[in-house]
């Protein structure tokens, strides 16, 4: 692979039931200068290269709807003619220039079927009239709420009512602010809010995630598959997910599988424990933001086990593999993280990491997390790449593994 001059990220947007609908895709800092401005403008040309020709579209969205930023220079060329317009929606960028060429561009772009959005959107009055030759050709407006008094949200969005407009709430930092952007009539919203724990005094665990919890115990206590086995009969929804695990397109076992134990031994104990950490997120009763939390969740997981991998010490790959998808329990469980290490067996690095970020694994769930929610992805790889003694090219790679999309020389 050759070192790449642009670096892809993403980052999830939610509908109002908490479901992953699409992903910004992240591709350079944001800047203001002009200088930086002509750089943006080439980045911009560069990430649709990548993402078409190199990287690919299903590898990166999957089914989802990907949101590009463009300029007023990017607008003007031929670029955008080369995505399917189908799956993108394209987000004009807050210093975009605004001219009569460029309404009347995006109109044409419109009328054949491209969507845009105004990105970072001020909606105070005299920006409202600098962009409103656009608002009949715009799809959605994303409003920045780290800029935004949010005891003026619905005064706001009653600015925006005449219009046929979605609004989206960008930068929402937590569970409040996400219910009271919902109220006043948003409908799409971006950030890791979701990640953020809301601890519910004296709440349960539910009996899935307990059993769960006592396998992976099990798991480290016996070597005896015999026990194992035993011990997986009392929990039939785990032995069903196992077997629709086991027969996933990820395996594909020569021998018939004819029994649990025949599994619990082509896996092994490292691997079933693995397996496990990611089961406690599908739990029976669907929570909130359920998808968004289990996929980052499994972004961590893999990194994790990527970035130890990478190290030289193959033989940590499944505790660091577990400790990345335990990271999230306890926001999804709203549970404090005490709670729920005191019921599992962890090693001292696991715990250590978990409850503080520290030690070796701590290290490196730290950095997964910043790579996770940067939503300037180029420039924290290239920050954290040398604190890891890894080249950016190599760390990106590992980032693009873990995310589950392929990345090939420019």
């Amino acid at each position: 692979m050759t070192q790449l001059e642009t670096f892809i990220g993403r980052q999830p947007i939610l509908n109002l039931e908490g479901k992953c609908v699409a992903y910004e895709l992240l591709y350079r800092s944001k800047g203001t200068t002009e200088a930086i401005f002509k750089d943006d403008t080439e980045a911009t040309t560069r990430v649709i290269i990548n993402l078409v020709h190199n990287i690919g579209v299903s590898s990166l969205i999957g089914d989802r709807i990907g949101y590009i930023n463009v300029d007023d220079h990017t607008l003007l060329s031929d670029a955008l003619l080369s995505i399917p317009k189908d799956q993108f929606v394209f987000e004009i960028l807050e210093y975009t220039k605004m001219s009569v060429a460029i309404t009347e561009r995006v109109r044409q772009l419109h009328d054949i079927g491209y969507r845009f959005a105004l990105d970072d959107f001020s909606p105070d009055n005299d920006n409202i009239e600098y962009f409103k030759t656009l608002f009949p050709f715009v799809d959605i407006i994303k409003i920045d709420l780290m800029a935004t008094d949010i005891t003026q949200i619905d005064e706001i969005v009653k600015k925006f009512k005449p219009y046929k407009l979605t609004l989206l709430a960008e930068k929402v930092e937590d569970l409040e602010v996400f219910e009271i952007c919902k109220k006043a009539g948003f409908e799409l919203f971006q950030g890791y809010f979701f990640e953020k724990p809301t601890v519910i005094e004296g709440k349960q665990i539910e009996p899935s995630v307990t059993n769960a919890m006592d396998l992976i115990n099990t798991l480290y206590t016996t070597t005896d598959m015999d026990i194992v086995t035993q011990k997986f009969s009392l929990y039939p929804d785990l032995t069903f997910n196992l077997l629709r695990y086991i027969n996933s397109s990820k395996y594909n076992f020569k021998n018939e599988i004819t029994s649990i134990k025949q599994i619990l031994n082509l896996l092994g104990p490292s691997r079933l424990r693995s397996w496990l950490g990611l089961f406690l997120y599908g739990g029976t009763k669907e929570r909130i933001f359920h998808n968004a939390i289990s996929a980052a969740a499994t972004f961590r997981a893999n990194m994790m086990r990527e970035l130890v991998n990478a190290h030289g010490k193959p033989e940590l790959c499944d505790e660091a593999f577990l400790t990345g998808s335990l990271s999230l329990i306890d926001t999804y469980l709203q549970v404090d993280m005490h709670e729920i290490v005191k019921k599992i067996q962890l090693s001292k690095s696991m715990e250590d990491a978990l409850l503080s970020r520290e030690g070796y694994l701590g290290r490196f769930l730290a950095i997964t997390e910043k790579l996770e929610k940067t939503e300037k992805i180029q420039s924290m790889i290239e920050h954290l790449a040398p604190k890891i003694n890894l080249s950016p090219a190599k760390l990106y790679a590992l980032y693009c593994k873990a995310n589950e999309f392929e990345i090939q020389a420019a």
